[in-house]
């Protein structure tokens, strides 16, 4: 996980704007078409600090101001925390101070750059194309010595909640950003855990899944690749990733009060079956922010068209590109994201290609869920191509990872004997 001392030196703020500026294009491009005017990051976090009986998280996020000339003001600031936990959270309080970090961007001090005792926001003016940050402290505190100490050590992970109002030309409106930070961590060197209840077919093999910490926006991937598979592979085994667990890590995801169904929205989600993801207008709206009206309308009415005439059915998966086959509606995957509209990884194909360099290992990008045993659909996304697709499909069937709360988002299969192939 990224650290940050709270300092103001030019180093550390140039430090933080390459930071924000990566994760602020991923962000948009998330939104696509349907972001605000002024955008929230989900910031960047220390790492996890326990003190007695408090847990304490701190992380610093941007505001910017996307509009070119208007100047927005941001007027309020609020948070709210709630933990997840593997047991009761009675005797638990979650506390969140939100500080204005204004001498972070604006190279001085100013007036609203001091935090007030009292917790109040004073309001900021940002110009356009400008940003400003603030820093959100969390303590996770246990009330009670007798049971509290307990009730933290089973505590997984924290979800903040940002509401933010933005104030300008198009009037007052109100925004959110959620943030998803991981407090417990597995032991790496735990020996990682063999699914033994898969159909073994004629070809020798096993399989382990591997424990990983809640997976979050500020984790890198091949640094989670590192820390959890690598202690555990040999040579010749495959690392299977599903695309979620890798679209998490990239942050995307929505929530689905940041998306406005548009009337599109609402009439094209109705011609899906229910169990689709896009099924649901915030779920078609999203896919719309990515591909854009037109697109959405043209694989639409091919798809109408060739379910008429019984040519072929998935046509609008198809026309619609990647994306609309790889959004997950919410409840799709594990707490807290289950709230959450997931999008499809990217860059997959160079995510394999680097699995290979930087650890030599082969590497595959999958979508499978719970139910891909019984309708047969799995697909994979990427692989190194010395990865045999029949073999990787014939073991992942079972979905060995799981798709509830397991948290083992990587698969390491493990061939009898080393695959044969090109390598990648």
């Amino acid at each position: 996980m990224e650290s940050m001392a709270s300092s103001t030196t030019e180093g550390s703020r140039t430090a933080l704007e390459e930071d924000d500026r990566e994760e602020l294009e991923e962000l948009l491009s998330v939104y696509g078409r349907g972001g605000p005017k002024l955008v929230l990051t989900r910031g960047i976090w220390e790492p996890v600090e326990t003190d007695g009986g408090v847990v304490r998280l701190k992380g610093v996020l941007m505001f910017k101001n996307e509009s070119k000339r208007q100047e927005l003001f941001v007027p309020e600031v609020r948070a709210s925390a709630r933990v997840l936990s593997k047991g009761c959270t009675d005797g638990v309080l979650a506390r969140v101070n939100i500080n204005p970090r204004h001498d972070l961007s604006d190279g001085y001090g100013s007036p609203d750059s001091t935090p007030r005792e009292d917790g109040y926001w004073s309001t900021y003016i940002l110009q356009g194309g400008s940003k400003t940050y603030l820093e959100l402290a969390v303590e996770l505190v246990a009330q009670q010595r007798s049971t509290g100490s307990e009730a933290l050590s089973k505590i997984t992970a924290c979800c903040v909640e940002v509401d933010y109002e933005c104030y300008g030309p198009s009037g007052l409106s109100e925004h959110k950003q959620h943030v998803v930070i991981p407090v417990d961590f597995p032991d790496p060197s735990l020996p990682p855990l063999e699914v033994t209840d898969l159909d073994q077919s004629d070809r020798d093999f096993k399989v382990y899944s591997i424990p990983t910490h809640l997976l979050f926006h500020g984790d890198d991937p091949l640094s989670v690749v590192e820390k959890y598979v690598k202690p555990h592979a040999v040579e010749g085994d495959i690392v299977v990733v599903a695309e979620t667990p890798l679209a998490i890590m990239q942050g995307r995801y929505r929530h689905p009060s940041t998306i406005k169904p548009s009337l599109l929205a609402r009439v094209l989600c109705k011609l899906f079956h229910p169990t689709s993801s896009v099924a649901t207008a915030c779920g078609m709206q999203a896919l719309l922010d990515l591909v854009g009206p037109l697109r959405a309308i043209l694989a639409a009415f091919l798809g109408v068209l060739c379910r008429a005439l019984r040519l072929q059915r998935g046509v609008f998966y198809k026309v619609a590109g990647e994306q609309a086959s790889l959004l997950d509606d919410i409840s799709g995957t594990i707490a807290p994201y289950d709230k959450f509209i997931c999008l499809g990884p990217r860059g997959s194909d160079a995510f394999v290609r680097q699995v290979k360099q930087r650890f030599g290992l082969s590497a595959a990008v999958v979508d499978v869920n719970d139910l891909s045993k019984k309708t047969k659909m799995l697909t994979i996304l990427a692989r190194t191509r010395d990865v045999d697709e029949d073999f990787v499909r014939e073991v992942l069937l079972p979905n060995p990872a799981g798709n509830a709360d397991q948290q083992t988002p990587f698969v390491l299969i493990r061939p009898a004997s080393p695959q044969q192939g090109e390598a990648a």
